[in-house]
């Protein structure tokens, strides 16, 4: 059964692999070095307020920030824990969340100590499974600068449909404007998959 609502329930999801969960504080200090990352911080957007940030803003983050971001009705994040325990594994987020067209944007990153498992695709199209099949979605999407090659990997590994790029849409941390590649799934792909 289909539930639209406005905000998304809080709620643990399953792979294979993965264990889909709510942020805790103690997932904290592997947010922060992520965010410490070079290619996390070389990949992400100019002016993302998270790239290399300090430790009490991953505190914060976990503890609050995504939450409330779920409670206010704009999206959803999910921590990515190896089902078998372990460091965290990484992010998946629903943002931008439009109630009244019922699409959300997808965004994604793996801890550097699990990158090249799949654990970002794993988690990705669970998660946009899950907002198509059981919160009313109709639409989830992202964009991915056309220079990331494992982002663009990871949404077509998770079963998003290239759609086009969008030329010189962003400024780039090199300087020069990024064009974005664009990915979607809608609800229809559910059932052709």
């Amino acid at each position: 059964m289909v539930h639209v609502a406005e905000v998304f329930p809080r709620t643990v999801l399953t792979t294979a692999r993965l264990l889909l969960r709510p942020f805790a504080a103690a997932d904290a200090p592997d947010v922060h070095l992520a965010w410490q990352d070079p290619a996390f911080i070389g990949s992400a957007p100019v002016g993302y307020p998270y790239a290399g940030a300090d430790l009490p803003t991953a505190v914060s983050w976990c503890t609050g920030g995504m939450e409330q971001r779920r409670i206010d009705g704009k999206g959803v994040g999910f921590a990515l824990q190896p089902r078998g325990g372990g460091r965290l594994a990484g992010h998946v987020q629903l943002f931008g969340a439009d109630w009244v067209s019922r699409t959300a944007e997808i965004h994604y990153w793996t801890s550097p100590w699990s990158r090249g498992r799949g654990y970002a695709a794993e988690g990705a199209a669970e998660v946009a499974r899950w907002a198509l099949a059981e919160c009313g979605l109709e639409r989830i999407h992202l964009q991915a600068d056309t220079r990331n090659t494992a982002s663009r990997r990871v949404a077509e590994a998770a079963g998003f449909r290239f759609e086009g790029v969008l030329r010189s849409v962003v400024p780039a941390r090199d300087g020069t404007r990024a064009d974005m590649a664009v990915y979607s799934l809608i609800r229809a792909d559910l059932d052709t998959d």
